[in-house]
């Protein structure tokens, strides 16, 4: 399973805090993405523009995309076994409303995941917050162009048991787990951090009304690996994962996996044995406008593989 850097706001080990732009320059032309996808006009207010892109340096570039699962996409779910009934109902209303909501996505209940697809999770005890996601969206390392072949390829969800917010928390999660990272500064996105909206939101789900957010909409019209941005790095600054795409090339590991918090990422690999081989992206916000900022730190197997 692919853990250790979690994807939102709310994170453990390492610490992901929000990450503030102040008045910086956009990273990149929202209005150019919505030229060259024109049915992002039709989807009032969406707040596409407040995604958290996922980071891919190689070459001595820093490439800025987005990711989601792939059109028509059947996602393998497993909901926690020791969900009680009324939590269990909770968890299928919020699975059923994104099934709703015009993304073309379906969930496949499965008793364990096999290559693929989202695990949920039930804890008693969350600290400060009342759930955490984790993200990964895997890449085509060899891809190039305004497209790269990337797709999300799995997510794990860690629910507090007694969330008064349950549905809407969990609308929320599984928001992440579709690919959204960040959340929205402004509208009415069930991807911001209104605590009152996901209760009310979550309520009307439960009792059967409608559910739609056109925030998700339009990372779902647009194609998944699509490049938003392109930074020049300095020579020789994304050495130890250069080194690191040779040595996966050469042992059939799997990956890289990308995985996008506020201010720190992940990109990372499977070994033969399943291991993970990552390094810590530190600086993504300082990083959108000053690419110069973003510091690379091979985890401990990362560095034994770079020896």
């Amino acid at each position: 399973m692919l853990r250790g850097l979690h994807a939102v706001a709310r994170v453990a080990v390492p610490a992901v805090a929000a990450g503030v732009l102040g008045c910086a320059e956009p990273a990149w032309d929202a209005a150019r993405l919505e030229q060259h996808h024109p049915e992002l006009t039709k989807l009032e207010g969406h707040r596409l523009a407040d995604v958290r892109p996922f980071y891919w340096p190689a070459g001595d570039r820093l490439t800025l995309l987005l990711c989601r699962w792939p059109d028509a996409a059947r996602i393998p779910v497993v909901l926690p076994r020791d969900a009680t009934p009324d939590r269990r109902r909770r968890l299928e209303a919020a699975l059923t409303a994104w099934e709703e909501a015009g993304l073309g996505i379906r969930f496949e209940r499965t008793a364990a995941l096999a290559a693929g697809g989202i695990e949920i999770e039930l804890v008693p005890d969350m600290l400060a917050w009342s759930a955490n996601t984790e993200a990964d969206c895997v890449v085509d390392p060899k891809g190039s162009g305004d497209r790269l072949p990337a797709r999300m390829a799995y997510a794990s969800i860690q629910l507090a048991r007694d969330d008064p917010r349950l549905v809407g928390t969990a609308l929320h999660e599984l928001g992440h787990a579709l690919g959204f990272q960040g959340h929205p500064r402004r509208g009415t996105s069930i991807m911001g951090k209104d605590k009152n909206r996901l209760l009310h939101t979550g309520v009307r789900v439960l009792k059967g009304e409608g559910f739609e957010d056109a925030t998700l909409a339009a990372l779902y019209a647009v194609p998944s690996g699509t490049v938003l941005a392109r930074r020049t790095l300095p020579p020789g600054h994304t050495e130890p994962i250069d080194r690191l795409l040779a040595v996966a090339a050469r042992e059939g590991w799997r990956g890289p996996f990308l995985r996008a918090g506020d201010t720190e990422g992940l990109v990372s690999w499977r070994d033969g044995r399943g291991r993970e081989v990552g390094v810590l992206l530190h600086g993504l916000s300082l990083a959108l406008n000053e690419p110069s900022r973003l510091v690379l730190e091979p985890l401990p197997a990362a560095r034994r593989a770079l020896k």
